[in-house]
Parts: C-alpha cells; structure tokens; sequence
C-alpha cells in the first residue's frame, strides 16, 4: 500500500487517478477547487481524503501541504495532474491564434500549468524524500514538445506545457539528492473534457499506463519526459 496525492482530481485524468489508486489499496489525498461539487470524487470507495487546492494560489498550496502533513509522515507518489486549457481562462486572455494572442492568457496558463506544478512540488518536498520510494509524475502534453510542434497557434497552452517540462526538469535534479525520482509524462490523447470525445485512449487506459510507469521509475529516469506507457518522448 502507498500514499498518495493527487492535484485536480474531480475529473477527467485526476478523478480516474484517484479511483484506480484507492481500488488497489492505497490512501490517496485527492485535490479539487471546490469539494463541495466533486460529487464523482465523494463517490469513490476506499481510503480517500478530498482537500482543497488552488494551484494557481501560493497560499492554497501552502494550507494543503499543512492539512496532508497533519495527516500522514511521508507520500510516495505526487501526480501533478491539475490544469486549464484554453477554454479554461476567460474574455480578454486570449491565447490560441496569432492574430488575438494577449499576454495575460499566456501567462494564466503558464501559472496554472506549469508554476502551480512547481510549487506544489516543493510545499510537499519533505513528505516525498521521508518515503522510501518518493516519485513525482507531472502530467504534461505532446503539445508541450518543442521537437513535435509542427504548426502555429495554441500559444497559452504548448507554452505552458514547454514550460512545465523545464521547470520540472530542473526540480527532478534538485530533488534526486533526496532520494526522489520526478518525471513528466505525456498522458496520450485522452478522450476527457479536454480531449474530447474523438480522443484515442480511455481515461482507464491512459492511466493504467501513467500508473505502472509511476511504479517502476526507478533513479535513472530522473528528470525523463515519457509517454503514458513508459517509453520514451521527445523534448
């Protein structure tokens, strides 16, 4: 049995995380916004704690780190899953098309999914190296690859995506001396809220593979960006 924690949890990847984490024993620390209307996230069986999680707020991050530490010595796993699109930031932060993009709706990007990550990371920094396994897999995007980026547009998101990659790569060397493995890892298309329906994996599938990755990271892939299945993903 591990323990775990989860960020954006009450749907989509994080929801199946913390559903196929708590079927196969482990405690799991689900984060979500709002609990009060993660009702699919109440309705799981097993040992799960809801907290409450704001990546984009320093202060949110802080109380969570509080709340889980108060209820557990160490974490084993860290999913880093929590994130926004580009449907998920509002008029005037335009952040697609060439012609429309606005700094703000880069930068709302870039602080939900990729500094949120960062910093959450690091409010849970003690709890990962107590464990004796410690792991932190950050959920990032194909679209965040520099190497496979083949066309315009989709600026807020590929850069945060880009973003993320880099800052979790340097955090992945700061944390090895420690004893804590971090990877990114592209969860596939996925057909979710943000996938959409002609998405070519399951939630189930996609997070079956980003699980048994998580599993067998062992020091060696310290600072690696993989694919949900383990192998291996161009920067």
């Amino acid at each position: 049995m591990s323990i775990a924690l989860v960020t954006g949890a009450g749907r989509g990847l994080g929801l199946e995380l913390a559903r196929q984490l708590a079927a196969r024993g482990d405690t799991v620390f689900a984060t979500v916004r709002r609990p009060a209307t993660a009702d699919a996230l109440h309705a799981i069986e097993g040992d799960v704690h809801i907290v409450t999680l704001d990546v984009s707020v320093p202060e949110s991050i802080a109380a969570a780190a509080a709340e889980v530490a108060r209820q557990t010595d160490h974490l084993d796993l860290l999913v880093n899953n929590a994130g926004i699109n580009s449907r998920g930031v509002p008029a005037g932060q335009a952040n697609v098309r060439f012609s429309e993009v606005e700094p703000a709706g880069i930068l709302r990007m870039v602080e939900v999914n990729a500094i949120g990550p960062l910093l959450v990371t690091r409010a849970l920094a003690d709890l990962l190296a107590a464990s004796d396994h410690g792991r932190v897999v950050s959920v990032s995007s194909w679209l965040g690859s520099i190497h496979r980026k083949q066309s315009g547009g989709n600026y807020g998101y590929c850069a945060s995506k880009a973003t993320l990659n880099m800052l979790m790569r340097a955090a992945a060397f700061d944390l090895a001396p420690t004893g804590v493995v971090s990877v990114v890892v592209n969860p596939g298309w996925v057909s979710t809220d943000m996938g959409g329906p002609r998405a070519s994996l399951t939630p189930s599938q996609s997070v079956a593979g980003i699980l048994q990755t998580a599993d067998t990271l062992t020091p060696e892939h310290t600072g690696r960006f993989l694919q949900w299945d383990g192998s291996e993903h161009p920067w």
